[in-house]
Parts: C-alpha cells; structure tokens; sequence
C-alpha cells in the first residue's frame, strides 16, 4: 500500500480530482485558485475532502497547510484527520480559536490537548501526522521548517491503512463564519513558497534599510553655549516664548530650567510639568524623539551651531531682516527702481556686509536665497505663479498657464492669495510684545483685503507661509511639473494632452519614462512606482522625516531665540531697560538711532519702537528658530522634485506679478533665458524659506542651513528606498544644492561623474 506522503494535491486543476479525492458537504466545498475552501452556511455544516484510498501513515507523513481559518468563535472547526474508520481516528485541528487533538479509539474520544492551546496563525499555519518507529507525533509549524511537537503517543491502533482528510464546518450557529482555505497537500506548494518568501524578503529589506540606516554613525550635536555665557542676563540668548518673563521681556530662568529638565530627561511626565506664562503651548517639543521605519532617525543628521547671541552675523542678520520688514510692501517687479529697496541694498553692503546674503548686494539679488537658480529670473519661483495650460478649457479660465489655475484633477487650485492688508504690521508696542511672549494668543486677528491676488510682494509671500503646511507649494509644484501639456503656455495653441503629454520630462533615472533615451519601456508607464502617486507619496513621507529631524535641532541642540526675541532685546537696549554688556554688535544699533535703519524706526518714524516688526498678529510660533521647518521641508521637498524631474528643462515663458498683483505679466529681465527646472525648484525652496524671514519669524541662517538638512534626510530617505524597487535598472540623478550631482541606486549615493 502506498505510503501516506505519497498522496500530493497542488488543488491547481480548478476542480477536485476525483481519482484522489471524494467530497461532502456537496456545494460548501470546492477547489479555487491552488486552494480548497470550505463555507459551512449553518450549524452542523461540514464538508471538506476524503481520499479515495487508504495509505500507509507508518514511518510516513501526512500535512497540509491552513491559510485560513473560519472566523474564530464558538462553534467553528478546522481539521485534518486520519482515520482506519469512523470509530477510529486522530483529529487535528481550530476549534472555537483553540488548537485541539482528539484521539478516537472504539469511539471512545480522548482530547490530547487538555482545555486547548491557544491558536496562533502563524506558529500553527501547517498541520502534520508523522509517525517514526511506533510513535505517532501530532506536530504544527509555521513554516515547514520548524516543527512544534503537540502531543505524540504509542501507535493507538493500525496505521497501515488510513484515509486521510480535510474539512471544516459550524457545530453551533455562527453569523457569517467566512471560509476555510487550505493548500499544499502533503507538498511545499510554489505559490505557499513565493508568500513565504515575499514575506520573508519583506522582512529582509526592511533589515537591510535598517543595517544601512545604522551603519551610519550618529553626529555629535553642537549648539553655541549661549545658554551658558550670559551669566548677568541668563538665557537671553535662547528661546523662551510661551513660558513666563520678567518685566522686560527676558526670560525667567526657573521656568526655563523647568523646560531644560524635560528635555534632558525626554519623560513624557516631564513636559506636562513646564510652566507656560499664558494660554499659548509649545509646538511639539517630543516631535524629535519619535522613531521612523524608513528614511534617518531623527536625530542621525546635524546642523552646526548657529550664530552667537552676541555675534557679529546675528547682528547684521536681524539688519537684514529690519530691512525686509520696511520693505514688506515694495512689489517685487519695482525693485529696480525703489528707494526703499535701494536704502536696503546700501545698508546691507556697507553696515551689515555678514548677513549672510550675496554680496555685493544688488536690486538683482536682496534679500535671495544664495543657492544655484535663487538670483535667475524673478524674485518669486515661477511654481509659485504659474498654473499650467489645458486647451480643453476657455480662455480665461484655465487654458493658458499666466493665468494661474493649477489643474489637480477636475478640480483647480488658483494661485491667487486672499490678500492681506498692507502696512499693517504687530508687536511693535512694547506691552503688546511682551503680553505675546508670555504666552498671549493672537492668532486669528489677520486682515484681509476683499481681493485675490498673486503674490507681489514680501507681504503676499509671508501671508502664503502663514497658513500654509509647507508640503502645499511643493504638491502644486508636483501637479504643475506632472500635468504641463507641450505647446505654447500661453496661448494653448499646439498644446499636447495634459498629464498625458508632459512638457516637463522625467529624470533619466525613471524606469518607465527616461527622455531620449532608447529605454523607455514599450508596455508601462509608472503610477505607484516612478509615478505621479509615487511622486506625492514621497513629497508627504519626506516632510514628516524632516520636520522631525528639524524639530529635534530646535528643541533638543540649539532652543535659538527667534528674532522676535532678539528684537526685544535691541529695544531693551536703546532704550535703557536693560544691559546687555555688548552681546549686541555696535553695527545694529548704530544703524538704528543714527545710521540707514533710523529713518525708519524710533520716535516719530514709521515704527517708533525698535522692536522687529512682525507679519503676523501672534509673532512667531512657539518653538525654538534654528533649523526653519518651513525650510527643511522645503530643502527635503525640492531634493525629491529634482531626483525625479530633469532639472535642465527650460522654463519656457516666464512671468511676474503686476505690481498690483492681478495678473502675471511677461518677464525679460536678467536671466529670463536662463530659467530651469531645477533652478526654479530651488527659487521655490528659498521663497518658502525667506518669506518666513520677511515675517520676522527666522533668521537667514535658519535658511541657509535648514534647507541642506532637508536634503540630507530626503536623500538618506531616497537611499533606503532604492532598496525596495522591483525596477532594478532605475535610479535617482539629482544636483544637491552645492552643485554637485549624485546618483542613488540599490542602497548607494555616488557622486556623478565619478571622482578621479
């Protein structure tokens, strides 16, 4: 007689063998997909498969898998079984969500397993009966590898003749029991090994991302020992708004030590102990701590420490950001021409020449941003303004692209700005700042003007920064850059297909869609990978990274003071509240009682305090300023828009707001044959940066090194993730801010071309 082990079934005939099998249970069972499934309907509903002739279980085998069980409650059952007859049998199976063995001997039944053992679906996946030298072994596994032994006993009759069995049903009424599913009889069936081994090469690819991300040590994180250096005027330096001040607007330094101590412990317990000075709350100081799966810990990247309190360039920055806030309503298309901005460019090249800008400053390029593309073309990023063009649509209402609607589906967005006023600015009383550092809430008492318009100003960029999530500019940017049909912009003549026929090409390193290249696929197109889904997926995943990555620096390393605070101090010092022996460079104060800033801010002036004036009724937000979140975002942001566009294409058209910003006129001043992709998706990543300047929120540091952390987490994120593709001839090309371009493919960054 044959050996049990020899009855093997891949249940991949799409209906059962009957020279193998019999059934019961009639329409409950059936053969499906390299599977049989079983549905019992009601209660005493049993079906499942007997074999047609007996074998021999002695020093054999019989075992099948049990991909799914009936739901798991009272009254359903799963079971394998061997049997001489009706009376005498070995059952193995799910009861009710408890493992059980029955040993039926002359009818009489003995339960092997006591009360049960709770079934878990991944150890007791596999049911097997093996019997070896008169011992019959009851035994589960969950990989068909590594046998759990269940119960085992002496032969309990004749095993040389056994039918074998498989079946499920409901011994008691059950409410949709669903179906039972089993495979691989007696085999280790293909497709029970592929899910086994996707499952198990999921694992694997999440360990090598993790070897890889661990591989790379964590930096020592530096601040400026502000915290310990003004011992006259503790934490003056340092960033406390939100918690209690004193009468001038200084820090009170047992609150503050309250704040040090939960950041030092990082206790949950710990934060819900700090003392705020009013009803407004920090933002997210244990933002930082939290763990990622993919992408860099949060705290495996670093800034350096920022400027002193009592530095030269923190000086001269909070010049620079004096000036922007007198030049918040100069609309940018007059620059060339306006006094205020031309006062700007003098002082800053000749009082605050460590700002941190270009210099020699020029009308070309105050109060940019200094990376590739930043000072090409217009002030504002061209994704800032344009839509894109649909010769679908009527002029007017979407078919060309100066006209601003950016299509997201059948929806659109404008990028028309519900205006705020101009020359309205906060927190340039000194009751009024103070009441906001100690926690006041202001938010909500913003006025709008009644009119939509493009951003024109300094004024219009920080309203867009204001509300804003970050990730916004960089999903319009995304839809424009994918949904850009070919022809002219603007006019929609000759215009190919939107998001069809894409005037802005992808990366070469794309595997479906490489410009001009012989490699394009013939049969796909991408979407969930190397696609438009891909693409937004990314932009979201990336900015949750850096904005836990820059949280940390703020919270946990440097607690930088904002301008708004230094501003407060300048005051303070002018006008004789408080002393703060020379932390604050000459060269600001100079400028503001006697120098280029004094025709603007003291008594009788514009602003008659010297405190910044802030965009915002509430100031700056409640976390510390260095790094900028809206630039490390904005930095991770713009690194996945490079790594999947090609950088050189031309910007076609360009345009810039009217200075009343109701329509977008042609621009043909310097650069305006220059413009390219890449540079104008860095523009875009200092616009959303500085803008936040131009508020009075961030320092230009805050940019310049905010944004390069957001490119190191987005391509350590981009790294791990080429580790993950099926498309094993793709890659990510893209240019860093610094110049240099680097390709990233299965778990590498290299530079390109390759160094000698």
């Amino acid at each position: 007689m044959a050996r049990a082990h020899t009855l093997t079934d891949d249940f991949r005939d799409g209906v059962i063998d009957t020279a193998k099998w019999s059934t019961f249970g009639g329409a409950l069972v059936a053969e499906r997909s390299g599977t049989i499934q079983v549905r019992p309907k009601v209660a005493n509903d049993y079906a499942g498969i007997t074999s047609i002739d007996a074998y021999d279980l002695r020093d054999s085998e019989v075992k099948v898998r049990l991909r799914r069980t009936l739901r798991q409650t009272n009254g359903t059952d799963n079971y394998l079984d061997v049997a001489v007859d009706s009376d005498n049998r070995v059952t193995m199976g799910i009861d009710s969500g408890l493992l059980y063995i029955v040993l039926t001997v002359a009818a009489g039944k003995t339960t092997l397993t006591g009360l049960g053992v709770p079934y878990d679906p991944d150890a007791h996946r596999w049911l097997r009966f093996r019997e070896k030298g008169g011992t019959l072994f009851c035994e589960t596994s969950g990989d068909d590898e590594t046998w759990t032994v269940q119960a085992s006993l002496p032969d309990p009759f004749d095993l040389s003749a056994m039918i074998l069995e498989i079946g499920a049903g409901i011994w008691d009424p059950v409410a949709s029991p669903g179906v039972a599913v089993f495979d691989s009889f007696n085999l280790r069936q293909q497709p029970a090994r592929t899910v086994d081994e996707r499952r198990l090469g999921a694992l694997g690819t999440r360990e090598k991302a993790a070897r890889l991300a661990a591989s790379k040590p964590h930096p020592e994180h530096l601040n400026n020992d502000d915290e310990v250096s003004y011992l006259a005027t503790p934490f003056a330096g340092n960033f406390s708004k939100g918690l209690k001040h004193d009468s001038v607007g200084d820090p009170d330094p047992a609150t503050y030590a309250i704040l040090l101590r939960a950041l030092e412990s990082r206790e949950p317990d710990d934060f819900e102990e700090i003392v705020l000075g009013g009803a407004k709350k920090l933002t997210n100081p244990q933002s930082g701590l939290s763990f990622d799966v993919i992408g860099p810990d949060a705290q495996a990247v670093t800034m350096p420490p920022a400027p002193r309190f009592d530095s030269v360039v923190a000086a001269h920055e909070e010049g620079e950001l004096y000036w922007m806030a007198v030049a918040r309503d100069v609309p940018f298309i007059n620059y060339g021409s306006n006094a205020i901005i031309t006062a700007a460019v003098n002082s800053l090249n000749s009082e605050f020449p460590r700002f941190g800008g270009t210099t020699p400053v020029t009308a070309q390029n105050v109060f940019r941003g200094v990376y590739p593309g930043e000072q090409v073309g217009p002030y504002v990023s061209q994704f800032l303004w344009k839509g894109n063009a649909d010769p679908r649509k009527p002029d007017g209402a979407g078919r060309d692209a100066d006209e601003g609607y950016i299509t997201y589906g059948i929806q659109f967005i404008d990028q028309r700005l519900q205006a705020v006023a101009q020359n309205v600015d906060y927190l340039t009383d000194v009751t009024g700042w103070l009441a906001v550092q100690n926690g006041a809430d202001r938010r909500g008492q913003d006025q709008f003007e009644t009119t939509r318009r493009f951003i024109r100003s300094l004024r219009d960029g920080t309203n867009f920064v204001h509300f804003d999530q970050v990730v916004n500019a960089w999903w319009n940017a995304a839809f424009i850059l994918l949904s850009e049909p070919t022809g002219n912009q603007l006019t929609g003549v000759g215009a190919g297909r939107p998001q069809v026929d894409m005037e802005f090409p992808f990366d070469q390193g794309n595997a479906y869609d490489r410009p001009g290249t012989a490699m394009d696929s013939k049969t796909q197109v991408g979407f969930g990978t190397f696609g438009p889904l891909h693409l937004l997926e990314l932009l979201i995943e990336v900015s949750t990274r850096a904005a836990r990555a820059v949280w940390f620096q703020k919270w946990f390393v440097h607690r930088r003071l904002r301008p708004e605070e230094y501003g407060g101090r300048v005051d303070n010092q002018i006008a004789g509240r408080r002393s703060y022996g020379g932390a604050i460079d000459a060269s600001l104060i100079t400028s503001l009682q006697t120098g280029g800033l004094s025709a603007y801010y003291g008594a009788g002036k514009k602003f008659t305090t010297r405190l910044l004036p802030q965009a915002y009724p509430e100031g700056a937000p409640t976390h510390p300023a260095y790094g900028a979140g809206h630039a490390t975002i904005s930095g991770a942001c713009a690194t996945i828009l490079k790594a999947f566009f090609d950088e050189g294409a031309a910007i076609e058209n360009p345009v810039q707001a009217a200075a009343d910003g109701l329509s977008l006129v042609a621009y043909t001043g310097p650069g305006a044959a220059q413009m390219t992709v890449g540079g104008e998706i860095n523009k875009l990543a200092g616009n959303i940066a500085l803008f936040r300047n131009a508020a009075g929120v961030h320092w230009r540091s805050d940019y310049t090194f905010s944004l390069l952390l957001g490119e190191e987490v987005a391509i350590r994120m981009l790294q791990e993730l080429s580790l993950t593709y099926n498309e094993d001839y793709a890659f990510f090309q893209l240019t860093r801010f610094d110049g240099t371009t680097v390709v990233i493919r299965k778990g590498r960054v290299d530079l390109f071309p390759p160094e000698e």
